[in-house]
């Protein structure tokens, strides 16, 4: 996982575009590998013959191979992880990116109710909007994929890493078009730990705590509002949110981010 996030901010801090040369021979320039059409895609599983044939390019060391081949994966349709394959190849090869591109791809994902990736797509959108990565910087944008990635709709399933992204990046009330009394990035940052905490990342349990306690020591106000909340959903108290979080039972864990997602609801409902 750190090697992982060690990437990402490799990523986020590099400006280079893509490689022209690379592109031309991913359409098919001289000496190009073989692209497969949709056409050639037929379901496998629960995946799809070009996304396999993706991964052993991969396997191969053939990133040129492997993305022609999840592209057509993901315009295929039998599944999204061609998409979202294919969007992480265009964000973080150096040869390879194009962050519109990349985009384009997660969005499809984002939207979609693969409830397995969906939300890792929601992330990588959001880095591209709080980074300005072929868009202007939008942190309301970027703010409400971030959310998607850590608070979804329908099945609980998340991006932990997006849960921590979001609770270091909460926008203040002007960035988000809203009162300063309703709206509490701490509180926000809380929930968004407290929910990164279930997804086995101590890391964010600590953090939700030392924020509670710095709220406490502080009197913050929004410490009100999160009881409040917490009860609204049966969560108990709002520090017994971070010790919920913990859960190791699945049902229990799952229950847990149902009611969390409530809470954000409750949270967020200022911001539309």
């Amino acid at each position: 996982m750190r090697m992982i996030w060690a990437v990402l901010v490799m990523v986020i801090a590099a400006s280079a575009g893509p490689n022209p040369a690379i592109a031309g021979s991913a359409r098919g320039g001289a000496g190009a590998t073989a692209i497969q059409a949709p056409s050639d895609c037929t379901r496998d599983a629960n995946v799809d013959s070009c996304w396999r044939a993706a991964v052993q390019a991969e396997k191969r060391g053939d990133a040129v191979a492997a993305l022609a081949a999840y592209e057509a994966s993901c315009a295929a349709g039998f599944q999204m992880g061609g998409c979202y394959e294919a969007g992480k190849i265009y964000f973080l090869n150096a040869t390879l990116r194009d962050y519109g591109r990349s985009k384009a791809r997660m969005v499809r994902v984002c939207q979609s109710d693969d409830v397995g990736i969906a939300p890792y797509a929601c992330k990588y959108l959001g880095i591209i909007y709080q980074k300005g990565l072929s868009v202007k910087p939008q942190p309301g944008q970027a703010f409400s994929y971030l959310a998607r990635s850590c608070f979804p709709n329908g099945e609980p399933f998340i991006d932990g890493g997006g849960c921590e992204l979001l609770g270091n990046h909460v926008p203040d009330a002007d960035a988000m078009e809203v009162a300063d009394d309703v709206w509490h990035p701490d509180y926000i940052a809380y929930l968004a730990f407290a929910m990164g905490c279930s997804d086995d990342m101590a890391a964010q349990c600590n953090q939700a705590k030392a924020l509670y306690r710095r709220a406490v020591a502080e009197s913050a106000g929004w410490l009100a509002r999160c009881a409040e909340d917490a009860d609204a959903v049966a969560l108990g108290g709002c520090e017994d949110m971070v010790g919920s979080a913990s859960a190791d039972d699945h049902e229990a864990r799952q229950a847990f981010r149902l009611a969390m997602v409530r809470a954000f609801r409750r949270a967020t409902d200022y911001a539309g």
